[in-house]
């Protein structure tokens, strides 16, 4: 396994210039930084390539869609407005020089008008959908990776379960899953047997505390949670994702409405030494 960070802990505009972030993440020592696609340019694109090269780190990327890009839409020009955003990122993460895109790309981020009805047209539309960029992320060597979100934030694909069921209706090598155990915490019954039923269809993995906080400060069983990466060999990245900083544009996103971690350098410090110990 190798420990990775995303640069938005730090982010407070998405539109903002992310390379002041990506270098403190490496002086944090992370070799891997996670960037947000939202807000990113071809033009950021290359100037994120070149910075990754010359600090020799490693860049994964993560997007969602926006309400009017839901591929699991049963309106037609919105599902094609969600593939187009699809291929576009698909570009954007190639530029980077990054080889995985992960996150909300299978839906709209948000819960949808249906209110939890209709998932077997989601299903088949959001498939279908991104049978699409198949071809693309077979050209550009890129994986693609479906996030399970808690109920709190999508009324689609809640569970690892759900996530495999897309996978397999999509049937691509691929396409597969970025589990997180922020909203693994509120949906899994059993987080460790969860990741283990998911085996290699598990691209990415996202960690923080259940405050969303530095790992190891908080309620999750990380002894537990490593042992089963380890029983599928997993030797992909797990990578930092929290979001901790109040009263910034980006927190109503996030639902981020007091300060998780005062310091954020300090917070991705101290997260990097605990789990160094895995």
């Amino acid at each position: 396994m190798k420990i990775g960070v995303h640069s938005a802990t730090f982010v407070k505009d998405w539109s903002e210039d992310i390379t002041p972030y990506i270098i403190q993440c490496k002086e944090a020592g992370y070799n891997c930084v996670e960037v947000s696609l939202l807000g990113q340019t071809y033009k950021n694109a290359e100037k994120i390539y070149h910075l990754a090269k010359e600090l020799n780190i490693i860049i994964t990327c993560t997007t969602g869609l926006a309400q009017d890009e839901d591929i699991s839409s049963d309106n037609s020009e919105v599902r094609m407005n969600g593939i187009k955003a699809l291929k576009k990122a698909i570009e954007i993460t190639s530029i980077m020089g990054s080889s995985i895109l992960t996150g909300v790309i299978h839906c709209a981020w948000g819960i949808s008008k249906s209110k939890g009805k209709n998932k077997q047209d989601k299903y088949k539309y959001s498939s279908d959908s991104i049978k699409e960029t198949t071809s693309i992320l077979e050209n550009k060597k890129i994986k693609l990776g479906i996030e399970p979100l808690n109920r709190y934030e999508t009324d689609f694909i809640n569970t690892v379960d759900e996530g495999l069921k897309l996978c397999s209706l999509i049937n691509h090598p691929n396409v597969g899953l970025l589990l997180d155990v922020y909203h693994m915490n509120i949906e899994e019954k059993d987080i460790s047997k969860s990741i283990i039923n998911a085996k290699n269809k598990l691209f990415h993995f996202h960690v923080a505390e259940n405050d969303r906080g530095i790992p190891g400060t908080g309620s999750i069983k990380w002894e537990k949670i490593f042992n089963a990466l380890k029983e599928i060999n997993y030797d992909e990245y797990v990578t930092l994702e929290m979001f901790i900083q109040a009263n910034q544009n980006t927190s109503k996103d996030l639902f981020t409405w007091r300060n998780i971690e005062e310091d954020v350098f300090n917070a991705i410090s101290k997260s990097f030494e605990f789990l160094n110990k895995y």
